[in-house]
């Protein structure tokens, strides 16, 4: 087997960037001791060098045509340039539209012609001829169609697939069962980052509970200024979202069925930056009340990468052993 991991993306937004200018630094022997974050060095034999871009989908008209390292930085893209990328000669290819851009970002994302034209045979063929071992999906939340499209062209095309967005797929049995027979891994559906708003409120969660204390209420409120957030604040968008983030929370151990847990708010001047509170109040020794307060501002999108990298490799090491369905 080759020591590498091919990887398709469907979605060149502020996530993708992140990932690709993470993969790039660790490839650049300069950059080695300044790969803060990483938790894994090596999963089975890979390291994150050996992660390989070899197409990216979108549906943006600016995007389409232009190299990987261009297109990542352009509008709407608002990811900070942490690391130069070098030319990749990989051009965005035009996805297929469907339900993609649906809401707000209609209004500032202008569909490229050939994303009505092209269908799922075509991302079928594309995953073939470039040997994609793993698809990431980056798709806005909400797009379900289109999320649903890219997940059977990677059963088609018998690639792995991460499932980055909060719509039903590792959750869906038909996906499950397609999955499983083909023995393709199927990660996801969304991902916590790397210390995001959700995984910080379910380890205070599981430190009160090690302590005996009974969480009474709780809330976890987001801002940013991203097209995710922007995306997010068209109610119809954000469903799948919340419902994720409560999913979170219950398996943290608590009642979370009428829990605010954000998306609550696109705030524009903060760019790519999330700001989180978070309150938590319990009963502790004698019933005595004990409440907490925090909040966390963070790089949006970097803060994902440093979960893919490692689902991407997790996944390649069970294509590898043909291990399906891993969620």
């Amino acid at each position: 087997m080759e020591n590498n991991i091919k990887v398709a993306i469907a979605g060149v937004g502020c996530c993708a960037s992140s990932l690709i200018q993470f993969v790039y630094m660790a490839k650049d022997d300069s950059s080695m001791d300044k790969l803060s974050g990483v938790i894994y060095d090596k999963i089975g034999k890979y390291r994150i060098d050996a992660v390989n871009f070899v197409c990216a989908f979108d549906v943006n008209k600016k995007k389409i045509g232009l190299d990987l390292k261009d297109a990542i930085q352009t509008d709407p893209n608002i990811a900070k340039e942490h690391f130069k990328v070098s030319e990749t000669n990989i051009k965005v290819d035009a996805g297929p539209l469907l339900d993609g851009i649906n809401g707000n970002l209609s209004q500032i994302i202008e569909p490229h012609e050939d994303c009505y034209k092209n269908d799922i045979n075509y991302v079928t063929q594309r995953l073939k001829e470039t040997k994609t071992d793993v698809l990431v999906c980056y798709l806005p939340t909400g797009a379900s169609e289109a999320v649903k499209l890219y997940a059977t062209a990677a059963l088609n095309a018998e690639v792995a697939f991460i499932n980055a967005t909060p719509e039903v797929i590792s959750r869906d049995q038909d996906f499950i069962s397609s999955f499983r027979q083909k023995f393709l891994p199927l990660l996801g559906d969304d991902i916590k980052s790397h210390l995001g708003a959700t995984t910080l409120h379910t380890a205070i969660i599981e430190l009160m509970h090690s302590r005996g204390i009974k969480i009474k209420n709780t809330y976890q409120l987001n801002f940013g200024g991203n097209m995710d957030f922007f995306n997010l604040s068209s109610p119809n968008r954000s469903l799948s979202k919340q419902t994720s983030k409560r999913n979170a929370l219950f398996a943290a151990g608590i009642d979370a069925s009428k829990v605010s847990a954000g998306p609550n708010g696109y705030i524009e001047y903060l760019g790519d930056e999330k700001i989180c509170y978070l309150r938590l109040e319990g009963e502790s020794i004698l019933n005595s009340n004990i409440s907490i307060e925090l909040k966390l501002q963070v790089e949006d999108s970097p803060n994902s990468a440093g979960v893919i990298v490692n689902a991407l490799r997790i996944a390649k090491v069970a294509k590898d052993n043909k291990i399906g369905l891993l969620c």
